[in-house]
Order: structure tokens, then C-alpha cells, then sequence
């Protein structure tokens, strides 16, 4: 199957208090369609870094991203939000839904951002139904449990109908029936076709996957390094 994404020799470095580092240290990653792709490692190894990178929302120092192909080196900031809310579907860590919004509004704003044609409330309100929170449609996320914001996100990621989906820590201070919840979704998604690249320190999550690598000290390594 062809890649939907590939990270070529990828660096990102810091400056702090006269000392530089790599947060993300020549890394290398090529996720093919339909793999699930579980990144664990402790906090600080580089893990959300190397995601927002992914998704070119940070500039690498050195080396190259390229989702289907397309280097996004040299794209301007509207066309890698467009690139973004056309292909990707991110998942941020914590609580991002809009609080002003409604739950029903922010699934629908990446639709309204930039329109695709047909049924945007429509849509939103079938992926509400989907993962168990239609009935929170008019509600706003400040009303909601830690689980049900953590839907209200992915649905908000699959509005567009992405062909990957990049999710920061989606189960990071959920209780264990709340996470086997989120990772069944995505392993439902997987089986339908979608592409996941998801960060996470849950050790418990890593049977969902299809692969698993390790992030330690900025570097990637392929496998679960935590494995006794």
C-alpha cells in the first residue's frame, strides 16, 4: 500500500539556557494506508513534537514531511490549514473544543472553515449519534465528562473525512472503561479504512494497533521498548 505519510531524517532543535537539543532527533517514519501506528514513550521523549511536526503544524529544523506525497516544505500557513482540514484529522491532547461553541458547532467548524459541499449539520450530527453523545448536540463542552469531550474531538477530526487521523495523548486522564472506549472507535476506523498515527504513554492501548514504535530522548525506534 503507498504511504500517506513520510517523515524523512526529521529534526526539530531548541535553544535554553545556552544549551541546544533536539526535541526530535533524525527520525524517520513511513505510515502506509490503513496502518495504526501507536508512538509510545515517556513524557518529554518528544512524542507531541514529532506529531505536530507530522501534521505541519511545527517546521522541522531539518528534514521533510510528506503526506501523500506532497513535501510541506515551502507551503504557506493557509495552504498547510487547508492541506490540514482536507487529509488530516488531528486529535489535540486535552480539552480543545471551544467552550463558546456548542458541542454540535465545534464538530461542524473545520466543515464551515472550509466547505466540501453537502450536509455539514447533517454529517456532524451522525458522527454525534455514532460515538454516543447525539444527545449532547446543543450542550456545550464545559457540560460534559472527561470520555464524552474526548469524542466530541474525534468527531470534530472525521467531519472532512480525512484519510489520516493524528491524535496527541487521546486517552491521557481517562479512566479505563472511558479509554477502551476511545480505542475501540479508533480500531472501528481502522477497519473502515482510516489511518492513525496516535501518541500515547497508555501501554494498555498498544493491542489496538497495527504497529507500535518507541520515542525516547527525541529518537524513534521501531517496537515497544517497554516490553519486559
Amino acid at each position: 500500500m503507498g504511504a500517506v505519510l513520510e517523515l524523512k531524517d526529521l529534526c526539530k532543535g531548541y535553544s535554553r539556557g545556552g544549551r541546544s537539543f533536539f526535541a526530535v532527533d533524525h527520525v524517520s517514519l513511513t505510515v502506509a494506508s490503513r496502518d495504526f501506528v501507536n508512538v509510545v514513550g515517556r513524557s518529554g521523549s518528544g512524542k507531541s513534537t514529532l506529531l505536530n511536526l507530522a501534521a505541519g503544524m511545527l517546521a522541522p529544523t531539518s528534514g521533510a514531511v510528506e503526506l501523500d506525497g506532497v513535501d510541506l516544505a515551502g507551503k504557506s500557513d493557509a495552504e498547510l490549514s487547508r492541506l490540514r482540514c482536507d487529509s488530516i484529522g488531528f486529535i489535540p491532547q486535552g480539552a480543545a473544543a471551544l467552550p463558546n461553541l456548542t458541542v454540535l458547532e465545534n464538530v461542524m467548524l473545520p466543515f464551515c472553515l472550509y466547505p466540501r459541499g453537502g450536509d455539514g449539520e447533517g454529517a456532524a450530527r451522525l458522527l454525534l449519534e455514532r460515538f454516543g453523545i447525539g444527545a449532547a448536540a446543543g450542550s456545550y463542552p464545559g457540560e460534559l465528562s472527561g470520555g464524552e469531550l474526548r469524542r466530541v474531538l474525534i468527531a470534530r477530526a472525521l467531519i472532512n473525512r480525512p484519510r489520516l487521523v493524528i491524535a496527541d495523548e487521546p486517552t491521557s486522564d481517562l479512566d479505563v472503561e472511558s479509554s477502551r472506549g476511545i480505542m475501540e472507535e479508533f480500531s472501528r476506523l481502522n477497519a473502515e479504512g482510516v489511518t492513525l498515527l496516535i501518541v500515547s504513554h497508555d501501554l494498555d492501548s498498544l493491542r489496538y494497533g497495527t504497529r507500535v514504535c518507541t520515542m525516547s530522548e527525541g529518537r524513534l525506534h521501531e517496537g515497544n521498548l517497554f516490553e519486559a
